[in-house]
C-alpha cells in the first residue's frame, strides 16, 4: 500500500506540473490513465477505502496537494502545493511496482474485440473456445454454424471506433508532451479511429508510444474480462499460455503493443494446424478495407517489387 501511495504522489506530481489547477473529475480521468499506462491497474478511491475522490487526495496526498471549492466551479479545483522548479520537465513513471505476469490473450480474441468494423458479426463457441465470424448479409458456413446452435456460441461486441478514439485523446490529456506537441497531435485523434490512425498516432508519440500501448491494452483486456465475466467464460479459454511461458518472449522481443501481438510472436496451437496461407487469408479477414489498403497493400506490392528484381 505504500509503494502504491507512492506511486500515486509521483504521478499527481507529474500530471499537475503539467496542468494546475485540474478540476477534480478531469484529474482523475488523467490519473485513471496514468494507473493503466504505469501497469498499476485502473484507479479507482473506493477500492481503496475511501468514499470520494476529494477524500482520497486529503487523507493520502493532504501534504502534497491542496483542495478547493471556488465559486463558479461545480467541481473541485486540485493544486499542487509547491509547483516543480522544471515544470515543463518530465517525470520519469515508474516501474517498480510489478504485480504477477498478465496472461496473454488470443490473437483472433484480441482482434474480434479490437477490430471496430460494424460489418462483421463475431461469436465465441463456448465448447471448442474458438471465434466464429462472418459479414453481415452474406451466408457461408460460418454463419450457418451459428444459426444452427444459436446457444453454443455467444456474440462478441466489438470496441467501437469511437471508443478507441476517445481512449486516445484521454491518453493524449494525461500525457506530459510539450503543448506544441500536444497541438500537434489533436488533430490526428480528432480523425475516425482506424488501425491506420492508431499507428500513425503511436509513431507520432515517440517516447511516450510504449505508455500509449500499455494505457491501450489495459483497456481492451478490461473490456475482454468484463464480457467473459458477464457470460460465465473461463479467462483461462482467452489465454494462450502461462504468464511465466511469454514473459522471456515479450522482454526479449522489446515489445508492449498488446498481449495480441505477442501471441503471433510465440504461435498458439491452433494457429500451427493451419497452413500459412490460411492463415494470412483469416488475418485479412480481421481488417477493414481501409486498413488493407493503407498498410497491406503498399508492403506487398514492395516485396513483389524485390522479388521480381532478384
Amino acid at each position: 500500500m505504500a509503494d502504491l501511495r507512492d506511486a500515486s504522489s509521483q504521478l499527481l506530481t507529474q500530471l499537475l506540473s503539467v496542468n494546475s489547477p485540474e478540476l477534480g473529475a478531469r484529474l482523475k480521468q488523467r490519473l485513471n490513465a496514468a494507473f493503466a499506462a504505469n501497469g498499476l491497474g485502473g484507479f479507482d478511491e473506493k477500492s481503496l477505502g475511501f468514499a470520494k475522490f476529494t477524500d482520497y487526495l486529503l487523507r493520502q496526498h493532504g501534504d502534497l496537494v491542496s483542495v478547493e471549492r471556488r465559486e463558479g466551479f461545480g467541481d473541485i479545483l486540485v493544486s499542487l502545493r509547491s509547483m516543480p522548479s522544471a515544470r515543463t520537465s518530465y517525470i520519469p513513471v515508474l516501474k517498480q511496482l510489478q504485480g504477477p505476469a498478465t496472461p496473454v490473450i488470443r490473437s483472433d480474441v484480441w482482434q474480434a474485440f479490437a477490430n471496430p468494423d460494424p460489418e462483421r458479426k463475431r461469436f465465441f463457441n463456448v465448447h471448442t473456445a474458438r471465434i466464429v465470424h462472418y459479414l453481415k448479409g452474406k451466408s457461408g458456413p460460418e454463419r450457418a454454424q451459428v444459426e444452427s446452435a444459436p446457444d453454443t456460441f455467444v456474440e462478441i461486441l466489438p470496441i467501437s471506433g469511437d471508443v478507441q478514439a476517445r481512449w486516445m485523446r484521454e491518453f493524449l490529456g494525461s500525457a506530459s508532451l510539450p503543448s506544441n506537441e500536444r497541438e500537434a497531435l489533436e488533430p490526428l485523434v480528432a480523425e475516425p479511429y482506424s488501425s491506420a490512425v492508431n499507428a500513425t498516432f503511436t509513431r507520432a508519440l515517440g517516447a511516450h508510444s510504449v505508455a500509449w500501448r500499455n494505457y491501450r491494452t489495459a483497456q481492451i483486456t478490461s473490456v475482454i474480462d468484463a464480457w467473459a465475466h458477464g457470460h460465465a467464460i473461463p479467462l483461462s479459454q482467452l489465454h494462450v499460455v502461462s504468464p511465466d511461458a511469454t514473459a522471456g518472449t515479450l522482454e526479449a522481443a522489446g515489445t508492449t503493443e498488446s498481449r495480441a501481438t505477442a501471441t503471433l510472436a510465440i504461435g498458439s496451437e491452433h494457429s500451427l494446424q493451419v497452413p500459412p496461407r490460411q492463415q494470412v487469408v483469416k488475418l485479412l479477414e480481421l481488417l477493414t478495407d481501409d486498413d488493407i489498403v493503407r498498410l497491406v497493400l503498399p508492403t506487398l506490392l514492395s516485396t513483389i517489387m524485390i522479388k521480381s528484381r532478384l
